[in-house]
């Protein structure tokens, strides 16, 4: 037979260990709220600056935005693998800097691929400004 009282501790047992399991952090996955180290490092980098001091000898490389194209794919690749994100499909700006992409940003939306290597922090920032110059200007045309 059932018997109520086994009953009851069976439920207070079972309560009290849902509020544990609740009150103590998963240590089997990580936490998404919170960037790991190694993120925050890559993060950091990504979005620095390059500093060029005034009386540097060594030029400013020139930077040139352009719709991908197809033989950018294995460029893009590679900049989504070091990113860690999936290659972005329809309209995607790629700056180049040296005639290689180390950045890349869709129009539609979607995650910055950056090269990791080298501070892209002022080609995002023009890769951003462009993007939303064409969603300004395709959302115009709609309009009309």
């Amino acid at each position: 037979m059932f018997d109520p009282r086994l009953h009851y501790v069976l439920q207070s047992m079972d309560r009290e260990l849902r509020e544990l399991a609740l009150s103590k952090p998963r240590l089997d996955r990580p936490d998404a709220s919170r960037p790991g180290r190694l993120r925050r490092r890559i993060r950091a980098r990504l979005l620095r600056p390059a500093r060029i001091s005034v009386g540097s000898p060594r030029t400013v490389p020139e930077v040139t935005i352009r719709p991908a194209v197809a033989a950018d794919g294995l460029q893009l690749a590679r900049l989504a693998e070091v990113s860690e994100r999936r290659v972005p499909s329809g309209l995607v700006l790629v700056a180049e800097v040296d005639s290689g992409i180390v950045a890349a940003l869709p129009v539609d939306g979607g995650p910055i691929l950056a090269d990791v290597m080298r501070p892209t922090g002022d080609v995002v920032q023009l890769l951003e400004l462009r993007t939303g110059q064409l969603r300004v200007s395709s959302s115009q045309l709609r309009a009309a």
